[in-house]
């Protein structure tokens, strides 16, 4: 039995191919211009960044980014994560949604890289956080959110991005 083979395309210096199936590389020229069915994709820019997004179009029109998992990759992390979130912003121009960070489906999430996020959000890089009040609740008198984790016991869900 022959495997089918998954098409992956270099498309704005990034390599792009389906996450989950297989899409043909028009399906992929599709989805990346905004005019195909939301699917997720996996995305890289070696040495940079890699991760998971998905791009639709709202009811009114505006196209729509989620964002299921971000990893910075190389020596020189400091930056990159931020760079790779404007450049998402910039080559889709749409809003940008974090899909439930830390809590259930962003990968390897861990409590350095939360601060990140939660700076993102509020440098307007991120427009929306999905449960974003389970993610920061107020501590005490302090002017600062203070991140909290609502994972199950023996759960690992994080995304090792950098700041």
């Amino acid at each position: 039995m022959e495997r089918k083979k998954v098409a992956e395309i270099e498309w704005k210096g990034v390599i792009w191919r389906a996450a989950y199936g297989s899409l043909s590389v028009k399906e992929l020229l599709t989805i990346l211009k905004g005019f195909g069915p939301m699917e997720t994709l996996e995305f890289e820019k070696p040495g940079c960044f890699r991760g998971h997004i998905s791009l639709s179009l709202s009811g009114e029109g505006v196209k729509e980014i989620t964002l299921y998992h971000l990893e910075v990759l190389g020596n020189k992390r400091e930056g990159q994560g931020r760079a790779a979130l404007q450049w998402l912003k910039k080559t889709f121009k749409g809003q940008l949604f974090l899909e439930d960070p830390g809590v259930i489906r962003v990968r390897n999430m861990n409590f350095e890289s939360r601060p990140f996020w939660i700076k993102m959000r509020q440098e307007g890089l991120v427009d929306v956080m999905e449960n974003e009040s389970t993610f920061m609740e107020p501590q005490g008198d302090e002017a600062s959110p203070r991140v909290v984790a609502k994972a199950s016991e023996g759960e690992s869900r994080s995304s090792d991005t950098a700041k």
